[in-house]
């Protein structure tokens, strides 16, 4: 189920319904022949030229691995029963439980060795690696990449997915009854969870890779800075389980943005305390990448970025091709984007070259230009503190090298096509998150036509794992397949299937006119 230089890979369709539930709604995946290439002819009509092409680089997309802590203290998943659906609660709760949760390193871990097994030369990690701004889940994340023993919790799994814990909103899966169970068919599966949080040991990657912040990664939830009161709860030794008693929160966003530490003061558990649940800061996060194996050197960052705390940086795989990495979290909170004015200015130095003779430009962010919207905790005084979409966008359009814009957040394929005056433009790619359905990562191959076009081929990768999860030990290779199951039910149950994307947003081929001299 993997992919080489011009061959397509597998796409994951869902198959006949297993019956496994009282509804029958629970859904089994199956496998399909690959998906051919599509073109794309947004920039350069009709079939590319006879007489081949030249392969620049090849580069491997992934993001949204959300290697997460379950038994947090500092997680609003008990905040999901009370808020999905609420206007008070909009965006919120969409994403604080996940059924498949606990098996993301499995996951993460089969994607992983699958790219490991390709021809690179190098691969893209743009964000959202970890899920709440926590050193465990920094160690293990790293550990998945470069190789070693991926531990979230010496103490196993402790959340609301146990069955001691009583709670039947959420999937539990041993035995006994929950929503899952009784409205979608979920299946039974004793002993999973402790599988699950298991350590175990990750090969890496192999291959040298770019880190790229996304908010999870810096931000509580995604969502809120962290501050002394919620780092407490988060290393301490009870989970919150329930909201405070009180009227309901008309603006619960806003509440968790200014006062989050508010909402974990309900009725809660006792966890084992883990001081491994610290929250981390943006020197922490580079430092880490920062260590002697790193292959490139930070996997990007540099000596500058741990200096001034910033995380952007440029850097060139190949001879010809450089990956310009920007941060566009923002600081004060909110999922959403922005960079502020130094990043901006740094960025226009990097485009200001844009003859033949300089190299090939892909963009590397978190958020997609549909996302780099955040103003939160502007300055009304200082509107202009921080750049949006439309600034970076035509900051990226002014320089005709500009060829690719790599990003994620949305947990969906999207190729979109930005265009210039003169005829040209560049494609921005979203690919999918490693933690949702389809559970996929990208190659894109960039190659010189003859004609000194370029045409970028685009390729959706499947982990390798098996598509039905086997019966007997639970390996890897299981979980991960599991994983990916449960991910798909999780998108049926929630309405998000669309996450794949069409045909013109996977296996495609994108065409730019040549550079004008």
């Amino acid at each position: 189920m993997t992919t080489t230089r011009g061959k397509t890979a597998p796409t994951l369709v869902p198959g006949e319904v297993a019956g496994t539930g009282s509804h029958g709604l629970y859904h089994r995946l199956r496998q399909v022949p690959g998906e051919a290439h599509t073109l794309r002819t947004d920039f350069v009509p009709g079939p590319a030229p006879s007489g081949g092409s030249t392969v620049i680089a090849t580069l491997a997309h992934l993001t949204d691995l959300h290697v997460v802590d379950p038994g947090s203290p500092a997680r609003l998943d008990f905040a999901m029963r009370t808020g999905a659906g609420a206007a008070g609660w909009a965006g919120l709760v969409d994403w604080v439980f996940r059924p498949q949760e606990a098996l993301a390193p499995h996951a993460a871990a089969a994607m992983i060795r699958t790219l490991a097994a390709l021809d690179l030369d190098a691969c893209v990690v743009t964000g959202d690696n970890i899920d709440n701004a926590q050193a465990n889940e920094l160690a293990a994340y790293l550990a998945l990449l470069d190789g070693g023993t991926v531990e979230v919790s010496p103490f196993g799994y402790h959340g609301p997915q146990r069955l001691d814990w009583d709670d039947p909103w959420y999937w539990r899966p041993d035995q006994g009854d929950d929503r899952y169970k009784r409205l979608w068919g979920f299946p039974t599966h004793p002993g999973l969870l402790e599988a699950a949080t298991a350590p175990f040991t990750a090969a890496g990657l192999g291959h040298p890779w770019l880190a790229c912040l996304g908010n999870h990664d810096l931000l509580i939830g995604g969502t809120t800075a962290a501050r002394p009161d919620l780092a407490a709860i988060a290393t301490g030794p009870r989970k919150p389980v329930g909201l405070p008693d009180g009227p309901d929160l008309p603006d619960a966003l806003g509440t968790f943005l200014t006062d989050p530490a508010a909402l974990f003061a309900g009725p809660s558990r006792p966890v084992p305390a883990l001081a491994g649940r610290a929250f981390i800061t943006p020197a922490d996060f580079v430092r880490a990448h920062r260590h002697p194996g790193a292959r490139p050197a930070g996997h990007g960052f540099t000596a500058a970025n741990h200096r001034d705390g910033t995380a952007h940086y440029a850097y060139d795989p190949v001879p010809g091709v450089r990956i310009v990495v920007l941060n566009t979290d923002n600081p004060h909170g909110h999922w959403d984007g922005s960079i502020d004015r130094a990043q901006l200015d740094w960025l226009a130095e990097q485009l200001a070259a844009d003859g033949p003779d300089d190299p090939l430009i892909v963009l590397a962010s978190h958020h997609a230009t549909s996302s780099l919207r955040n103003g939160y905790g502007v300055c009304p005084d200082h509107p202009g503190e921080r750049a949006y979409a439309g600034e970076i966008l035509r900051l990226a359009l002014g320089c005709r090298n500009v060829v690719l814009w790599l990003n994620g957040h949305h947990h969906a394929n999207r190729v979109v096509a930005h265009h210039r005056g003169d005829g040209g433009g560049l494609f921005e790619v979203t690919t999918a998150a490693i933690a949702d359905w389809p559970v996929q990562a990208r190659v894109l191959q960039i190659a010189r036509e003859r004609s000194g076009g370029l045409c970028i081929t685009s390729t959706l990768i499947d982990h390798d794992a098996p598509v039905v999860p086997a019966a007997g030990q639970d390996t890897t290779d299981r979980l991960a397949a599991l994983h990916r199951e449960l991910a798909y039910n999780d998108a049926v149950r929630a309405g998000r299937t669309g996450a794949a994307g069409g045909a013109p947003d996977r296996n495609v081929r994108l065409r730019l006119p040549a550079p004008p001299r």
